[in-house]
Parts: C-alpha cells; structure tokens; sequence
C-alpha cells in the first residue's frame, strides 16, 4: 500500500530500483536487532543465540530456492554477489597459474552496471570479454551465445530479468546449448579446476523472484546472484549461490565467515528479514504475478491510447510482470523524470545503479540504436500493492510531463 512508503499522496512506481519493506519483515529485523545482539562468530551465549538465527535464516532461503544451505553465501546485496561470481571465478583460476590474457567471458551488451563495470575492471587486466547485442526485442539469443564461445571461455554471466527493459532472457534455451557445447569437451581450463565443468554459468536474478520461479536448478545455472531489497526485504542483504565445483578467491582479506568468501561480520538482522522476504516471495507467486502482469498491461493500453508518442521498448509479452519502460523521442528521460516526482509520482529513468545525469540508458541505445530515443526513457516498475487507481493517475501525470517538456524543448529550440 502505497501508506507504507509514509505518504498516501504519493505513487510508487520504482519498484525495480527497491521495493517497500512488508511489514513481517520489519517485525522481525526489529526482534532480531533487540535479542540478537550476539556476534555469531563469537562463543558466548549470546553469539551462539546470533548463529542459530544465521542458521535457521540460511536454511529458510535454501528451502525457497531448493538448494543446499551451505551453497549460499550472505552479502551486501546483488552487486556483491555478481562482484564476487565473477571476480571470485578469474581470481581463484588466476591463482591456479592461469593467466588473465588466457581467460575468457561472454556476455551482453544490455546487462546491469554492476556486471558491465566488474568486466571492465577485469579487461584492464588483460581477460578478454565478448559483449553479444541483444535482437530489437531485448532478447539474446542462445545461439549468438554459443557462437561467442571460446576453447578459454570461464565464465557466461546474463541477467535473467533486464533491469531496465525487464525481458526475460531464454536461460533455459541458453543452458541447453552450454550443455551441448560442454558435451564437446572443447575447453582448456579443466588443467587449472578439474572439479569444473566450463563454462560456468552465472545468472543475475535480482529483479526475478517476486513474480518468477527464480531457483538455480531452472536456470541450469553454477551461481545465481539474488537482492533483498527487490522482494520487500531490507536494503544491503543479498545472497550468492554458489555450487560446490565451483572455485571462489575472495576479493578482500578478513575473517573466515561464509565459507572465508566474504569475510566480515554478517548483518543477523538482515539476514533474519531476508529470509522472511525470500519465503514471502515464494507464497502467492502466480497469484501476484497474474495480478501485476494484468495491471502492467492495462497501463500500457492506457499509454498508448493517451500518449501515443511514448513507444513501449522490450518484448510486448516476454518481460517482467511488472515493467513498462517507455522512450519519448525527442525528450530528456531525467527531465520527465523530475518532473513526474515533482508531481507524486516515482518512477526511474534507467537502472538506479547506473545514477543521474548519464542522460542516455546503454540499454535503450542497444535497442534502437538512436539516441534520441535513448535519451527519454521513462520506467514504469509497479510494486505488489499497486492499485487501478494509482496507475490511472500516474499515467494522467505522464501525460501532462510529457506535454512539458516537449514544450519548454520546442520553445528552447525557438530560443537559439
């Protein structure tokens, strides 16, 4: 409900950025920072009481995603986790005597800062990365994945849902030609981790688990990267799944906590109202996603009746039930954006980690190719609580910005 973000003029609509926390969740961070003031590393009572809640939190989020409890690894949050996948991976083959210069990655080109600016700092090093363009849709296709692969390919890495465009990626399809590209036993890695089976394949799940089956074994995925704060849990908690064969050095030196990956105390209260989140999530999920979906579209259908200069970008159907990303060609998606908080109601021009005054979305870019149409992207995500009503409105606002700023662009125009 939109009176848990604290005001009731207000419309959500940001929900890709963070969703509002449900209120089992900060009924039981709340408990947990006053009875658990324990460290779990500790062996006092009090931290043994910390651990058992680190326990039985681990073993809540296993159960939701059907995995074994010691396969997860708490962190800070879904840039943590695919940090620590895709570094950890080329670090831990590093220290085997494999050499930067003779690993390899496959990618996307539309895939989430966090993954697009870890690769950078890993091509300074000298591995080498394939960025494969998505179709005019937002869809990669399996078979221009397998066709990037190489004898030194370490690692794929895509996000299953795009954070700005919400397609849905066809893992399934992807896994299947891994599997069979695997079958050829083509690969020269298997002398520096003969445990693993390369590529290893990474999914970014952070946007997922509210409306969709997220768990590791339907991606046919080796790691998975999930975010709290996208399923109406806390901000800064994420988790990484791992599988056992596959090797991680840690990025920073400390203690021996999450299997000496992560070292650093964990956030216990976090963690307790993560796993309250992830089950939540799990509850309801084909209900709630039918209901969004349903809503999403209605707003859609009122968008290009209304505005018929807004053009819908992604996949019509294949996308995340709750997205509606839209480009006005000719205006400044920061600008609509301003204007439309201004007017009570939050919505994104890109992806939140990517931040403001970029002006252009790369994803936006990669799918049209003109940056003018990249430039006025405008990103509706709407949340569990979202109402008739508030879509309504938030398109009527829509309409009124748009009008706007096509006004003060033409008037700026006459003006030089």
């Amino acid at each position: 409900m939109i009176g848990q973000m604290g005001t009731s003029s207000r419309i959500y609509l940001d929900n890709a950025s963070a969703t509002p926390i449900d209120p089992r969740v900060a009924k039981a961070i709340y408990h947990a920072l006053e009875e658990l003031p324990g460290n779990p590393s500790a062996p006092s009572h009090e931290g043994r009481k910390a651990y058992e809640a680190l326990t039985l939190a681990r073993e809540k989020i296993a159960r939701s995603f059907s995995v074994k409890t010691d396969e997860l690894l708490f962190v800070s949050g879904g840039t943590e986790a695919n940090n620590i996948a895709i570094q950890g991976l080329i670090e831990a083959l590093h220290q085997r005597s494999a050499a930067y210069t003779d690993l390899h990655i496959v990618t996307t080109s539309i895939e989430h800062s966090s993954v697009l600016k870890t690769l950078a700092i890993l091509e300074a090093k000298g591995v080498s990365v394939t960025y494969v363009p998505p179709d005019f849709d937002g869809l990669v296709r399996a078979e221009a994945i397998v066709s990037a692969l190489r004898k030194e390919t370490a690692l794929v890495t895509i996000a299953h849902v795009n954070s700005e465009v919400g397609t849905i990626q066809p893992l399934s399809d992807i896994y299947i030609e891994l599997k069979r590209w695997k079958s050829r036993k083509l690969t020269t890695l298997t002398s520096f981790a003969p445990e693993t089976s390369f590529p290893v394949f990474h999914v970014d799940a952070a946007q997922s688990p509210l409306y969709l089956d997220a768990g590791p074994h339907v991606f046919g995925a080796d790691m998975v990267s999930y975010d709290a704060q996208k399923v109406q849990g806390p901000k800064g908690i994420g988790v990484l799944y791992r599988n056992f064969s596959v090797p991680l050095a840690p990025l920073w030196g400390g203690g021996t906590q999450e299997r000496g990956i992560r070292p650093g105390t964990e956030n216990v209260a976090g963690i307790v109202g993560a796993s309250i989140a992830f089950e939540l999530a799990k509850e309801g999920r084909e209900a709630r996603e039918k209901r969004v979906r349903e809503l999403r579209d209605y707003m859609i259908s009122l968008v290009r009746e209304k505005i018929p200069e807004a053009e819908l970008l992604g996949h019509p159907k294949r996308r995340i039930a709750n997205n509606a990303l839209f480009t006005v060609e000719g205006a400044d998606g920061d600008y609509l954006s301003v204007l439309m908080d201004e007017r009570g109601v939050a919505v994104a021009p890109r992806s939140a980690c990517v931040g403001t005054g970029t002006s252009v979305s790369h994803v936006a870019l990669e799918l049209t190719h003109e940056e003018s149409k990249a430039r006025g992207t405008i990103r509706f995500s709407l949340g569990v609580f979202t109402n008739q009503f508030e879509v309504e409105r938030a398109v009527r606002i829509f309409k009124e910005v748009v009008a706007v700023a096509k006004s003060g662009l033409s008037l700026k125009k006459q003006s030089t």
